[in-house]
């Protein structure tokens, strides 16, 4: 079994510059209220919690600054486009692996689990864009520089899933029983959209499939209790779990 550290390193080297874990760093919770103060891990939050959190305009305008954001001009392939998702996800996972008892709430977690999922269907729009193109196109690394191995675009693809499961089973773990099944189904409606990600991935890479998820489920094995918790079946079916 692939450890997380695993995929990590392998992303980070299919994705070259792009960083796939910002640094985690003052992880003080707060009893209650928003969700808890994440400006140190991603320094584009306030540091209020989740109820005066910056605007998400703001938070994509400060990863559109840095260069992140899709350019009408970037490099049209699978790596590239997980590669800015991962980034636009980040300060919105931080979010979620900081709560606790007190915020884990289905009022608490609604804005941030919209705006990941809102990420997520972005991206699974971006990847059916690249039905019809050469293979070597959607395979290209970052920068355009290589063609990527199957094996390695598998740990591009795992790197974005983990950073998804892990905050949703962050917040498993962290929610009251009383509010668990209202905060699991809204959970839930995130692994869909992972689903529709994953499923526009399979579906652009014709007959690499096969090889793609000989490499790809054994990665994610971590987050198969995850993913059967909250009944994700379509990624059930797609991965043959």
């Amino acid at each position: 079994m692939f450890s997380f550290s695993t995929v990590s390193v392998f992303a980070t080297l299919a994705l070259g510059a792009v960083t796939s874990a910002l640094p985690l760093a003052g992880r003080g919770l707060p009893l209650g209220g928003g969700l808890p103060d994440v400006s140190s891990v991603t320094g584009s939050l306030s540091a209020s919690g989740l109820t005066n959190a910056v605007p998400v305009g703001d938070v994509v305008g400060t990863v559109a600054s840095a260069g992140l954001i899709r350019r009408h001009d970037a490099v049209n392939s699978l790596a590239a486009i997980l590669a800015d998702a991962q980034c636009q996800l980040t300060p919105f996972t931080n979010q979620l692996k900081f709560v606790n008892d007190k915020n884990a709430t289905v009022e608490a977690l609604t804005e941030p689990v919209n705006h990941i999922k809102d990420i997520l269907t972005a991206t699974a729009d971006h990847v059916k864009a690249l039905d019809g193109l050469p293979i070597n196109t959607i395979l290209a690394a970052v920068d355009g520089s290589v063609v990527l191995t199957v094996e390695a675009l598998a740990a591009v693809v795992a790197s974005l899933v983990i950073l998804v499961f892990d905050a949703l089973a962050a917040v498993i773990r962290a929610a009251d029983g009383s509010v668990l099944p209202a905060v699991g189904a809204l959970l839930a409606t995130v692994g869909g959209v992972v689903g529709v990600l994953l499923t526009a991935v399979l579906a652009v890479l014709g007959g690499l499939v096969a090889e793609l998820l000989a490499t790809l489920v054994p990665l994610l094995a971590d987050i198969v209790h995850t993913v059967y918790y909250l009944n994700l079946a379509t990624i059930v079916s797609l991965l043959g779990l």
